[in-house]
């Protein structure tokens, strides 16, 4: 019987720790740019230079790796483009607009001023 209430308090004792730890919400970010989330604070020739985004970025014809090599960064999510896989090419509003992924698509497609102006002013 002495075992069980030693382990029943010694339970008691890591619950209660637990409990006065509290739930603390972990800090949110600060909103950055595109630019600044994909480059941070390193020469934006290094990112470009990657083997993981030279290898996606080989998988499309010369014409479109050029396109998206200068359009860099994906207008939703604002990544580099070749980050995350080979980019996709949609089009929006008779434009073409490179993104990192299949999941960037819809929100281009639901508000494309927003991501557009983001284009145009980069």
């Amino acid at each position: 019987m002495s075992r069980i209430a030693c382990v029943s308090g010694a339970i008691s004792v890591a619950l209660l720790a637990l409990l006065s730890l509290g739930c603390q919400p972990s800090p949110q970010p600060e909103p950055v740019s595109p630019q600044e989330s994909a480059i941070g604070d390193h020469d934006p020739a290094d990112h470009d230079q990657s083997d993981e985004i030279r290898a996606a970025l080989a998988g499309l014809s010369p014409a479109d790796r050029e396109s998206a090599e200068q359009q860099r960064i994906c207008p939703v999510s604002g990544q580099l483009l070749g980050s995350m896989g080979q980019p996709l090419k949609v089009d929006v509003q008779d434009r073409e607009v490179w993104i990192c992924c299949a999941g960037c698509e819809g929100p281009l497609q639901e508000d494309p001023q927003q991501y557009l102006a983001k284009l145009n002013n980069g």
